[in-house]
Order: C-alpha cells, then structure tokens, then sequence
C-alpha cells in the first residue's frame, strides 16, 4: 500500500481505489457504508500567518491525530486537499463513526495549537461531517461522498470545530446510543 509521505496516510490513488472497491462490497453485500470527513479551519490563514512549513507540519501532526483515532483495521485514511481528510468506513453505521469523529475532534482541542488567524478560536479547530449509506445497485458512489461533504459544511454554518452528520439509509436496529447520535447529527 502506498501512503502519503506528508502525512502517513494512505496515498490519493490508493484512497480512490479503496473508495471505490467499498462502495461495490458494500453494494453487492447490501451492507453500510460511512465516510468521514476532516478539514482543517482558516487552514489558509494558519499558513499566512506562520509560513507554508508550519502548514506541512499542522498536516502532519492532523496525520498522526487520524492514525490514533481508532481505526479499524478495515478502515482507511488519505489526504483530499490540504486541509481535508477522508476517512471511509466499511460496514460501519453513523453511530460507529461516531467513534473516531468525536476523537479526533477531542485530540485536535486538547493540543491546543495556536492559530493567530483563525475566525473561529485562538487554537487549531477542525469540522467534521459524517455520512452513511447502505448502497443500492444503480446508487451512485458520489451520493455517499457528497452527503459527506453536506455534513462538513453543516458543521461550519452551525460554528465550526463541530461534527454535523448525514445518514441516507437509517437503520432501524440500531442502539441507542447509535440512535441518539444520528439524532443529534442530523440536520
């Protein structure tokens, strides 16, 4: 496997093919789906304040926090654009991306990493969004992936360094607490 020399994880192509090797299981076995994506806040400004170096070592120290977020070994993480990760899930419900969302949310606060030009805190803040599909023949991968980004955008209107989530296909079965974030992220 090829991984990003920035930040240590999986490489774009790689992540693209991942992507779509997910979506075709995840279809022919008519099981779920979730991707999770990362972006780094005012990323643009924290490089115009401190130089493009200390942009490359944000998105690494951003690589490291992904790595130890608890990913299964199922799941993968790549790099999109600078200041956004995609994280993709297999067979996991939104509940369950829950888990690594709310970790690197928690790990990106508790470094406190000054940011001078952020509109949002003194610190590095990131938002989140969250999807979740159960696909069908004829769906179409970028459905998944644009909900994804849907939710990412709802986390930054309701003020940034948030999680803010989309579940296309709602399991009824699901626990509680599953149930309750769903609840709470969607929107």
């Amino acid at each position: 496997m090829e991984f990003d020399v920035l930040t240590g994880l999986v490489s774009g192509n790689q992540m693209d093919a991942f992507t779509l090797a997910s979506w075709e299981s995840a279809t022919a076995a008519a099981d779920v789906l979730s991707v999770v994506l990362v972006e780094l806040d005012d990323f643009e400004r924290y490089c115009d304040s401190y130089g493009p170096e200390a942009g490359e070592a944000l998105l690494r120290r951003m690589g490291a926090v992904i790595r130890a977020s608890g990913l299964r070994a199922t799941d993968r993480a790549g790099r999109r654009a600078d200041p956004e990760f995609l994280i993709l899930l297999p067979g996991a419900t939104l509940g369950a991306a829950q888990v690594p969302a709310e970790r690197i949310l928690r790990a990106v606060r508790s470094l406190e990493i000054p940011h001078r030009g952020s509109t949002i805190a003194n610190y590095v803040t990131v938002s989140i969004g969250a999807a979740c599909c159960r696909p069908q023949p004829g769906d179409a991968m970028v459905t998944l992936l644009d909900a994804g980004a849907s939710a990412l955008w709802a986390a930054k209107r309701r003020g940034h360094d948030r999680i803010a989530g989309y579940d296309l296909s709602p399991n009824i079965d699901a626990a509680p607490a599953e149930a309750a974030f769903a609840a709470r992220l969607v929107g």
